[in-house]
């Protein structure tokens, strides 16, 4: 009697590849983590004006933005024996690399800090995370075939990257009231966290490799610059372009101003860790979404997210130096937080299918490049805007005691912008309405692609 064997489906997903897939992504969460202290640094550490440090930022985010339109269009004509996008994996060394060199910038006057900061920074972002962003939805969908494995996917995702966030957001500002107090201290924090990181970061890499591609090459475009532009008459594309900017600007405005709201309003730095540790709720919410999804709509989930984010910067708002009411208000913003940030993804690939539904091409680095030029833009204009308006308020990173304009600079960041933009939000969601046509859409490009 022959015994018969059960041939292994290439498209599983295994508890490997999860935790594989997981290891860019805690690693770069880490990184963004990390980065959003950098105007603390340079105004309280290297001394700098902190309207210089936000033009930097800004001017290297736009700059950003550039390549990211570039490296879609490389990554859509990329055809190597490991893939498309797996080969892009080793950026995440390059983003470690930068950042260690980004913190320990020597002593070398005003412009000489100016340009180390605003190279090195330009490297992480512009170069090693711009080509990592810009592949990310390309690789899930070519790693993963299945809708349910990559709902699956996120939330399990989500998980490891909130625990590790979340041990970073809580060690990091304890280290700052031990090492943060000189240039010194903080490359060793820096190297700490670099390390280790580096190594989890390649991952991916290792692990999961790029098997759903069975139609792509026969309905891939192969994009030259001068073809972005029809890309971009997708409309959807510009709706998903303003969700993630919003998203990542109020992210990373309350990142770069919370240690500023801490140290001068709370009063006391370390109690970060406190509103750190509250990432832990992240992962049971997480965990629920790939059931909530069976019953729920994405669209929907969003707008709610959004409504609890309005909540959660009015409680903030009224806060001051409560740590009850700012702990509300974080539990509040932290749930508002993981939509955006863990499922923006499933909105990218809709886009993508859309676009091939319409025209007829399979376009993916584009389209994910230009979720991640609103990620970096969304970022950017954060960093920017912190240091901008703190410095038009008169705050001086040198002094003893900031004034009442500093002040209120800082909780308007920390509270009432954010609320603001939050509403925004809910609005462009609700023009979002590409979910509901999904069906018919996948449905008539499964009958295209059996025809071919």
């Amino acid at each position: 009697m022959t015994k018969q064997v059960k041939e292994r489906d290439p498209y599983k997903l295994t508890a490997l590849k999860q935790i594989g897939w997981s290891g860019r992504a805690v690693s770069l969460a880490a990184n963004v983590i990390v980065l959003s202290y950098i105007t603390f640094f340079c105004t309280n550490i290297l001394g700098m004006d902190p309207i210089l440090v936000g033009t930097i930022l800004l001017v290297t985010k736009i700059f950003d933005g550039v390549t990211d339109l570039f490296a879609g269009v490389l990554i859509d004509r990329t055809h190597t024996k490991m893939g498309k996008a797996r080969p892009y994996e080793f950026a995440i060394l390059g983003v470690w690399i930068s950042t260690v060199l980004l913190f320990s910038c020597p002593d070398m006057g005003t412009v000489g800090k100016a340009i180390w900061v605003a190279v090195t920074y330009t490297f992480i972002n512009s170069i090693f995370a711009t080509l990592l962003n810009a592949s990310e939805a390309v690789y899930l969908r070519r790693g993963f075939k299945y809708e349910n494995d990559r709902n699956t996917l996120i939330s399990v995702n989500g998980l490891l990257v909130t625990l590790v966030a979340t041990a970073v957001s809580i060690a990091f500002p304890i280290m700052m009231g031990t090492l943060g107090t000189t240039k010194g201290g903080w490359k060793v924090m820096i190297l700490i966290t670099a390390i280790p990181l580096a190594i989890i970061g390649m991952g991916r890499f290792l692990f999961v490799k790029e098997v759903n591609v069975d139609d792509d090459e026969s309905n891939a475009e192969i994009l030259h610059l001068k073809d972005i532009p029809p890309v971009l008459k997708n409309r959807y594309i510009w709706i998903l372009f303003a969700i993630t900017f919003i998203a990542n600007l109020i992210t990373n405005t309350n990142s770069a101003v919370g240690t500023y709201y801490f140290t001068y309003i709370v009063g006391d730095v370390t109690k970060m860790s406190l509103v750190g540790a509250l990432g832990l709720i992240s992962p049971f919410a997480l965990l629920l979404m790939p059931l909530l999804l069976k019953k729920v709509s994405l669209r929907k989930v969003f707008i709610f997210s959004f409504i609890m984010g309005i909540l959660g910067s009015v409680v903030k708002g009224f806060a001051g130096a409560n740590m009850v009411l700012i702990m509300v208000g974080s539990i509040l913003l932290t749930f508002a937080s993981l939509p955006p940030a863990y499922f923006g993804l499933i909105l990218v690939i809709d886009v993508m299918e859309y676009h091939e539904w319409k025209t007829g091409n399979r376009v993916e680095g584009v389209i994910s490049s230009v979720n991640g030029f609103a990620s970096k833009v969304g970022s950017g204009v954060a960093s920017a805007a912190v240091g901008l308006i703190m410095g038009l308020a008169g705050f001086d990173g040198t002094a003893a005691v900031i004034s009442s304009s500093a002040t209120n600079a800082i909780v308007a960041l920390f509270c009432w912008i954010p609320a603001a933009l939050y509403a925004v939000s809910i609005i462009l969601m609700k023009l979002f309405d590409l979910e509901e046509k999904l069906p018919a859409i996948k449905q008539e490009l499964a009958e295209r692609h059996a025809q071919q």
